[in-house]
């Protein structure tokens, strides 16, 4: 949606404003024109009609040392685990959490729990939130994966968007 206040454009269902944070939630929103099949499915699909049986989530307990998890997720070629606790979701950790936090600039020790690794408190979307939410909150939160609640709970990459949107094209 265009803000009325200053132009700037939201992603659909948005109730602020990303710029200046007018309260959207008082206009009508318009129905999305696009001008591709491409923009149309992004913005409709849901995010379960793109999960695969590959997205099904690895979840690891938060006790877990750095090292086992690693071994969990070479051993099960995923690229991203959830650390979960009571079937809460505490955390994610990634390919890109290895690289920076536990062989950045402070590195931390592999036989340390995976708490001390793990990106905290992700954020998490529905099975129903558009592919659009999903892309849109990767770009705003500089992520490559993206947790899908639902029954499995899902991991998507930002990879398994790029292959529904080729196959799309196709």
């Amino acid at each position: 949606m265009k803000c009325p206040a200053c132009g700037f454009k939201n992603l659909p269902g948005a109730a602020v404003c990303e710029n200046c944070t007018t309260d959207l939630t008082f206009f009508e929103e318009p129905t999305p024109v696009t001008e591709s099949k491409i923009e149309e499915a992004i913005m409709q699909d849901a995010l379960d009609q793109i999960c695969k049986e590959k997205s099904i989530a690895i979840m690891v307990p938060p006790e877990m040392m750095i090292r086992d998890v690693i071994d969990v997720m070479i051993k099960n070629q995923k690229c991203a685990v959830v650390i979960m606790e009571d079937d809460i979701i505490k955390g994610i950790f990634t390919e890109r959490s290895l690289l920076k936090r536990v062989c950045g600039d402070s590195p931390i020790n592999v036989d340390r729990p995976i708490t001390e690794a793990m990106l905290k408190d992700p954020e998490i979307l529905q099975s129903s939130d558009c592919v659009a939410e999903a892309l849109h909150m990767m770009e705003v939160g500089g992520y490559t994966y993206a947790i899908i609640e639902g029954e499995p709970l899902r991991v998507l990459n930002i990879k398994d968007i790029l292959e529904y949107i080729i196959e799309l094209e196709v």
